[in-house]
């Protein structure tokens, strides 16, 4: 694929080069500058030479929201376009998207965060977004994305999207290191320490505030927070690879059942937070930063500079630190390995030849070191100042949503939290190259079946429906195997017989 990409790539800049000579010979006073995506970002368009093309982009927000501001007119300068962002939280970005394509009011470009997902797939086939292969090779710094990612997010072997990549790691296991100390307790290994570590942060006032009004685990809805946990028990992180070379669905092994089990034995001492069933993404992690649970086992590695500095604004003495996952029974450990990106941008079809050179142009120019810099700093004088060489951060950054105004990002699988301390950074690095060694595969990850478009949905929904029946007591864990078989019954037999099938051909 690379030998294809360089050839595409000389040959449309050989082509670049004689119009840009015919254009020069003409006189028309065009200058020759396009989205062409060498270095980073290029010269600025001369804006008042002709309308500003006007772009939408849509993408999920975590954190604080873009404003109409020094930084966004300066992104806007730049490109000589008008930027229309669409920021939408991310708790209700799925359901937005979903609103939005079915409107047929798309927005010029937007992240698709489900993946794999048969909607995406339908209006693909409808012609709602642009393919992509022969556009991405103009640009440099997009065409660092690894070639892996690139192939995970192709539909029919066509490219229709753009990955916001990511590390194939992103979960780290967080803990309160004050509440140990003040409990007189080590760090916690396996998953039995855990559970006793777990029961006492519950019991045993961990905070010292004289109230009972902590629990030992933070759990969302979906049983969010815990992907770490199923790891311990060798569910395998989506699909399991049997000792036979077949694969089972994670939700119907005896991994599974044995992790369910262990969470209904602690939610049954009120370990689990009992609104857990209705406590979105957004919810837990405020809770956690809040002090009122002592244990993540499935966070994330790029937000711990900010849990760290928003739960110390609350409480100067809370020290949070990650940890390694925990370890199952049978010494099983890990952290579930992922696509490779955070939802990938998707172009509307309709947008002209021009405006997707200008889109191209953007997203090439957020997958620099500069705008890295952009993202992390914002403008001197408004968003920091210099002082002994460094960039110190002030107030307006937050206030503007600065961090958010750039919504793609150069390939980098050691991320730290933007104006972080030297140790927050070092704690983030450490933990990055040490879940690097921890990572567990997908052997599914890019398949989509005809059973799996039709009834995934529904098998996930009964999934997650007996789980949390099973956790808060409404069932018991002993109905797990009536439950595998109404999963096998309602379509997963025929699903989990595609997978196999599509499996093989690869291994062929």
């Amino acid at each position: 694929m690379k030998n294809k990409l360089k050839k595409s790539l000389i040959a449309i800049c050989t082509l670049t080069l004689l119009m840009s000579m015919l254009a020069a010979c003409s006189g028309s006073g065009n200058d020759g500058k396009s989205g062409s995506g060498k270095g980073d970002g290029g010269e600025q368009p001369d804006s008042g030479s002709k309308d500003k093309i006007k772009i939408s982009m849509m993408y999920p927000l975590s954190g604080d929201a873009p404003k109409r501001s020094e930084a966004w007119s300066w992104m806007e300068e730049k490109f000589g376009i008008e930027l229309d962002l669409l920021a939408v939280p991310a708790n209700g970005y799925l359901e937005k998207v979903r609103l939005t394509v079915a409107s047929g009011e798309l927005p010029d470009l937007m992240v698709w965060t489900q993946y794999p997902d048969p909607e995406l797939v339908k209006y693909v086939k409808q012609g709602a977004f642009r393919e992509l292969d022969n556009v991405v090779v103009k640009y440099d710094n997009i065409m660092e994305t690894p070639e892996q990612t690139f192939e995970n997010v192709k539909i029919n072997n066509k490219l229709y999207s753009i990955p916001r990549t990511r590390p194939l790691q992103t979960h780290a296991t967080y803990i309160r290191k004050d509440w140990l100390d003040n409990l007189g307790l080590p760090i916690p290994k396996t998953v039995e320490e855990f559970a006793e570590t777990a029961i006492k942060f519950t019991t045993m006032d961990p905070d010292q505030n004289g109230k009972a009004d902590t629990f030992g685990i933070g759990v969302g809805e979906n049983l969010l927070f815990l992907e770490q946990l199923w790891m311990a028990f060798d569910t395998g992180n989506g699909w399991r690879l049997m000792e036979d070379g077949s694969l089972m669905s994670a939700d119907i092994t005896p991994g599974r059942k044995e992790a369910i089990g262990w969470l209904a034995d602690l939610y049954s001492q009120n370990v689990l937070d009992k609104d857990f069933p209705v406590t979105n993404y957004t919810q837990v992690n405020e809770k956690f930063i809040q002090g009122k649970m002592g244990i993540l086992i499935g966070g994330g590695v790029t937000t711990y500079g900010a849990f760290v500095a928003d739960a110390k604004k609350l409480n100067p003495s809370a020290e949070l630190i990650m940890i390694d996952p925990p370890v199952g029974q049978t010494g099983k450990q890990g952290t579930p390995q992922s696509a490779g990106f955070y939802g990938h941008w998707v172009i509307n079809a309709k947008v002209s030849d021009e405006k997707l050179d200008k889109i191209m142009e953007v997203l090439n120019w957020q997958a620099t070191s500069e705008a890295l810099d952009f993202k992390r700093r914002g403008i001197e004088g408004v968003h920091h100042n210099m002082v002994n060489g460094e960039p110190v951060i002030t107030d307006q950054f937050k206030a503007d949503g600065v961090i958010n105004l750039v919504a793609h990002n150069k390939f980098n699988p050691y991320y730290t939290t933007p104006g972080a301390s030297e140790e927050i950074a070092q704690a983030q690095l450490d933990q990055w190259k040490n879940i690097e060694q921890l990572g567990i595969s997908n052997p599914a990850i890019a398949v989509l079946t005809p059973t799996m478009q039709e009834k995934k949905a529904d098998l996930d929904k009964l999934a997650m429906e007996n789980f949390i029946a099973m956790v808060i007591g409404q069932q018991s864990i002993d109905t797990f195997d009536d439950y595998v078989q109404q999963w096998l019954d309602k379509g997963g037999k025929q699903m989990t017989e595609e997978v196999n099938a599509w499996y093989k051909e690869q291994q062929q």
